[in-house]
C-alpha cells in the first residue's frame, strides 16, 4: 500500500515547519522505541521530548496517535500492522532528513520491521537509533495503562505481541532500557547520552536531584 495523500501532506508540512522554525543540524536522526505493550515506550519518549524541546528540533511520533489521527484506515491484521510501521518509518525519515530528531514509539514486533525503518533512515542520509524498552510481560500486565491486557483477560483481544504473538527482541540495540529495574529518568538519560555520544546534542544538563 502506498502513502496516502493526506499522510504525505501532513508529514511534509511538519518537516517544513521544523526546518523553518530552527536551522537544521547537519544530519537528522530517527530514534525508534520498540517493546511490548505497556513496557514504557511512550513514557520515555515523552520525557526525552520534554528534555530536548526548546533546544533542538524534536518530534514525537506515537504509533497510537498516528493510527487515530492519520491512518484510521489501518486495522490490526498482520498486513496492516506492517503497513503502519512502514508509514511511521517514512514519516520519521522525512522529518530527520530536515535535521530533526524524530522519536518513534511502536511495538514493531518483527526484526525486519525495525531493519526496514533503519534502511529508510540511512537511505535518507540519517542515522537510526534502536531503543529496546524491555520489561517482563507480567509487569506490563500489572501496569496496563490502556486496558489492553484487561481486554485480553476478558477474551476481547488475542493478538498482543509478547503474549499471544511472538515479539522478536532486538539483537543489538543502541540503547537497552530495563523499565522494571530503571527509573524513567534513568532511561531518558540513557537515550540522551547516546544522542550526545553520536554528536547530535551539545551538553544538556542533567535534571536536578529531588531531595
Amino acid at each position: 500500500m502506498s502513502e496516502t495523500p493526506a499522510l504525505i501532506i501532513v508529514a511534509t508540512v511538519i518537516s517544513i515547519i521544523v526546518c523553518l522554525m530552527r536551522a537544521p543540524q547537519k544530519r537528522g536522526v530517527v530514534v525508534w522505541f520498540t517493546g511490548i505493550p505497556a513496557s514504557g515506550k511512550s513514557t520515555i519518549a515523552v520525557e526525552v521530548e520534554r528534555r530536548l524541546c526548546g533546544d533542538y528540533p524534536v518530534n514525537n511520533l506515537d504509533s497510537d496517535d498516528v493510527r487515530q489521527n492519520l491512518t484510521p484506515d489501518l486495522g490490526y491484521s498482520p498486513e496492516d500492522r506492517d503497513e503502519n510501521t512502514r508509514r511511521l518509518a517514512w514519516m520519521a525519515k522525512t522529518l530527520a532528513r530536515c535535521g530533526a530528531i524524530a522519536l518513534v514509539t511502536c511495538v514493531s514486533p518483527k526484526q525486519y520491521m525495525r531493519e526496514r525503518a533503519g534502511r529508510m533512515a540511512e537511505e535518507a542520509g540519517c542515522e537510526f537509533i534502536e531503543v529496546f524498552v524491555d520489561c517482563p510481560v507480567e509487569i506490563c500486565q500489572e501496569r496496563d495503562p490502556k486496558g489492553l491486557y484487561a481486554r485480553a483477560a476478558r477474551g476481547e483481544v488475542n493478538d498482543i505481541a509478547g503474549m499471544h504473538m511472538p515479539y522478536e527482541a532486538p539483537n543489538a540495540p543502541e540503547v537497552h532500557c530495563l523499565t522494571h529495574l530503571q527509573s524513567v529518568q534513568d532511561c531518558t538519560q540513557a537515550v540522551i547520552a547516546k544522542l550526545k555520544e553520536l554528536g547530535y546534542l551539545a551538553l544538556i544538563p542533567s535534571p536536578p536531584l529531588v531531595p
